[in-house]
């Protein structure tokens, strides 16, 4: 287009007559009807994506609340586990130490008789 302004390139016809049918299809901006769909329309969008943002933020709220519970049960099942397991370990050493009482005795029956 340059060129052919200066004079460098000749004018052709075909090529102006194309130009001319692209801005002729595109849109008059300045009718009122258009600035209002063209407003509706990316209103709606924008609405859309608003949604879809907070809809992502609760999922992702929900995915962390039940982490946090899982994690929770998980802590107290273990600490049960560790009591139960710290409680076998005391009754097994309370049999043991009844057991050498009681051999104890008997082997001070014995030595008596």
């Amino acid at each position: 287009m340059e060129k052919v302004a200066t004079g460098k390139l000749p004018v052709n016809h075909q090529i102006i007559y194309q130009l001319q049918d692209v801005f002729n299809l595109l849109p008059d901006v300045s009718l009122q009807e258009f600035v209002k769909a063209f407003y509706l329309k990316t209103n709606d969008q924008m609405v859309v994506v608003y949604l879809a943002s907070l809809i992502r933020s609760v999922v992702a709220l929900h995915n962390l609340i039940n982490n946090k519970i899982a994690n929770r049960d998980a802590e107290k099942k273990e600490r049960q586990e560790k009591e139960e397991s710290k409680k076998d370990r005391k009754d097994d050493k309370d049999k043991e130490k009844g057991k050498e009482k009681s051999d104890g005795k008997k082997r001070k029956r014995r030595k008596n008789k």
